[in-house]
């Protein structure tokens, strides 16, 4: 008997060990799941635990705090979905709290009907979607140094068609009229981003290492700069006239954040390789090196303002080698009205467009509702030599927050014309888009 109450007491005080020990892991404050949120522009890059920021926070990091308290503001208290995603939400948030790890996924819907289409094409239509599965993992953070790892997978489908069908291709647009898509066929999975981020200096000083999106570091914007939520096209997900700006492949960068409200970005990445692909195209030494200096004060939601200039040069397989410039800038004002504008020019080899030249203006927060979106913006695109003309495009969307888990809206973008196409034509592309958040 005097062991059988040995052993009950041993098992009851090792219980009680454990669970103050998962008490203890989860006392962080954890940041608001992803159908509690506005929108969320670099998911990957979100750590799980909420920490007051630095007395130089960095760029992005700022940012990203501060969308993460700009609520979701649904029109619909009811959700129809709401079963699921508030048990994943209480899922999520036991494991970020014990394990600083955040997981969170998106699932969306695009139809694109264009009103004309070349003699080549074969339809008018296409109806799509794309699974978008993010992570973050803080591995260790004592606050002066840290390391985490960022991971993005996308699923990406024609549905009720070939998977080979691109409308945008089609139609011979060098503007890549889905990015949801990109350009060529779907993708059923890849692993676009999986990197390995080490901080120095109260994360003032941040290097990544492993398969990177060069558009997180250089000619991002918070207004123009996610296809799942705000502009479809390319010019308006990035830069063109930046050679690799929408790839994903091996490299490396670095952020630094100079003053309060000056920062540098550069990055090194491999020109051959892409989201399908691995790293082993690095031993090819084909390479594009950037560097970026920008100036920003406030944060989106609250009268933000960014400038940005970027150069960068590059090596390729078949477009030769090129050099180029960039140059953005963001600002919101307290209406909630917020203009943008973006230009690029570069070398008639290393890349596939030589001018870029974009001006638009969002509403982020249409109708007094923090949750949805209103934007328009025109591009004016000159490509190299491979290109037949110079390239237009309008586009006008607006986002609805339905309910915390689904957001849909119109969007209609006005094609003239495309640079690869055998004839110029001028298209009307309707367009409806729905997003799902887990």
């Amino acid at each position: 008997m005097d062991v059988r109450k040995h052993v009950r007491e041993a098992v009851t005080l090792v219980l009680m060990g454990a669970s103050t020990a998962l008490v203890g892991q989860n006392t962080e404050p954890v940041r608001p799941g992803a159908t509690s949120e506005t929108s969320q522009y670099q998911p990957q890059a979100e750590p799980a635990v909420v920490r007051p920021l630095p007395k130089f926070a960095q760029m992005l990091d700022s940012a990203s705090a501060a969308l993460g308290k700009v609520p979701a503001d649904p029109l619909l208290e009811t959700d129809p979905l709401g079963f699921a995603t508030r048990a994943a939400d209480k899922g999520s948030r036991w494991l970020e709290g014990v394990a600083r790890l955040r997981f969170g996924a998106t699932y969306t819907f695009l139809n694109q009907y264009a009103t004309v289409i070349p003699d080549t094409a074969t339809r008018h239509d296409q109806l799509s979607g794309r699974l978008d599965f993010t992570g973050n993992w803080v591995v260790y953070d004592n606050e002066s140094t840290a390391g985490s790892i960022g991971l993005l997978v996308r699923s990406g489908t024609n549905i009720g068609m070939s998977q080979q069908f691109n409308l945008s291709d089609q139609m011979g647009s060098g503007i890549f009229l889905n990015c949801l898509q990109g350009g060529g066929a779907q993708r059923p999975i890849s692993v676009n981003i999986l990197y390995w981020r080490q901080d120095f200096m109260n994360k003032r000083l941040s290097f990544y290492v492993g398969k990177i999106h060069p558009n997180q570091y250089v000619s991002l914007s918070f207004y123009n700069n996610d296809e799942r939520t705000q502009f479809l096209n390319g010019e308006n997900d990035g830069n063109l006239a930046v050679a690799s700006d929408g790839t994903y492949a091996g490299g490396g960068a670095v952020d630094l954040q100079i003053t309060h409200h000056l920062y540098m970005h550069a990055l090194a990445i491999d020109t051959i390789g892409s989201q399908q692909t691995g790293i082993g195209t690095l031993a090819d030494k084909k390479y594009l090196e950037g560097v970026e200096f920008g100036w920003f004060d406030g944060a989106p939601g609250s009268r933000y303002l960014n400038v940005r200039v970027g150069v960068w040069r590059d090596d390729t397989k078949n477009l030769g080698s090129g050099h180029g410039v960039g140059i953005g800038f963001d600002r919101e004002f307290s209406s909630g009205w917020a203009p943008f504008g973006r230009y690029g020019f570069a070398t008639e080899t290393g890349t596939s467009i030589r001018q870029t030249d974009t001006l638009g203006l969002t509403n982020v927060r249409p109708f007094g509702r923090r949750g949805d979106m209103f934007g328009a913006a025109f591009n004016y695109i000159q490509p190299n030599h491979t290109g037949r003309r110079h390239e237009s495009l309008f586009e006008t969307f607006y986002r609805l927050r339905l309910t915390k888990s689904i957001e849909v809206g119109p969007d209609m973008q006005v094609s003239i014309h495309p640079m690869y196409a055998a004839k110029a034509y001028t298209s009307v592309l309707l367009n409806a888009r729905m997003r799902i958040i887990f």
